[in-house]
């Protein structure tokens, strides 16, 4: 069995990297997310002696808009990864070299997965600092834990999306593909709340804590909502207070079964890339 080259992977990552770091969505979307955090910082010290709220107020106000703009940035950049190059004969030029299609495929997550590291890092690094010139950096342990777990999340829709990349034959379909993963993990929690009022649940059972387990167990079936819910743990919530109820999360939804369902999310959609480009006829 041939081994894997890492000079091949690095030259392909340094391709991709390169290739795409540039994109004026990515930079476009970094901008924003300093904008974001410094806005939401400001919000959530209105009305203090600070200018800014604390790192936690503001990471916990960029959440929701984090878990829509990330997994976007991710499928951006692999929508059309091996799908789009298949059509426009890029990638039978790639793979006329003496390469093989596991260097290719890691090459380019790793590629793609540095724009992610980049633009993230930047972006909300950026606003960590800036707030914390201002309020202290009292909760820089758990600002580290959210940008960290953030790239974790780009990184598994990248995975999902070139997975997508790698089944889809045609690059429509791999633009098809990316905005259904994105859609689903938009409404997942939408769904699970409906289900939850369908089989008989009440909102006054937030009030009294009557809320079965599969309810927070359904977290590991999103990636969008096991990120918000991580994050929360990173900077040690337990308790959700929203709509006047307050939620409190069950000891079984610790860090480490979270860490574990984001390894999950990361590695299957990755074996199964390769198994679909493996298989493909170039």
């Amino acid at each position: 069995m041939t081994r894997i080259n890492p000079k091949t992977i690095y030259t392909m990552a340094k391709k991709e990297f390169l290739d795409n770091i540039r994109n004026k969505w990515i930079i476009i979307l970094t901008i924003i997310f300093v904008i974001l955090i410094i806005i939401f910082s400001y919000v959530a010290g209105a009305g203090g002696e600070d200018i800014f709220g604390s790192m936690e107020a503001s990471a916990m106000g960029l959440l929701v808009v984090s878990v829509i703009l990330i997994p976007l940035i991710a499928i951006i950049l692999g929508f059309s990864t091996i799908s789009g190059e298949a059509e426009s004969g890029a990638l039978y030029v790639v793979l006329s070299y003496p390469v093989r299609r596991i260097e290719v495929l890691i090459g380019k997550l790793l590629g793609l997965g540095s724009v992610i590291i980049v633009s993230i890092f930047m972006g909300f690094g950026f606003g960590g600092v800036v707030i914390a010139t201002t309020t202290g950096g009292e909760s820089w342990a758990g600002f580290i834990g959210f940008i960290l777990l953030s790239i974790f999340l780009g990184w598994i829709f990248l995975s999902l999306s070139i997975c997508v990349s790698s089944f889809c034959k045609k690059r429509i379909t791999s633009i098809g593909g990316g905005i259904v993963l994105w859609f689903w993990g938009m409404i997942y929690g939408t769904v699970i709340i409906g289900i939850l009022y369908g089989t008989g649940y009440t909102f006054d059972d937030f009030a009294t804590g009557n809320i079965p387990d599969w309810f927070f167990n359904s977290v590991v079936f999103s990636p969008p909502d096991l990120h918000q819910t991580a994050v929360m743990r990173a900077f040690g919530i337990s308790t959700i207070d929203t709509m006047g109820y307050s939620i409190t999360l069950p000891e079984f939804l610790n860090m480490g079964l979270l860490l574990v369902a984001h390894l999950i999310w990361f590695i299957v959609p990755l074996i199964l890339a390769y198994y679909f480009f493996k298989k493909r006829d170039i």
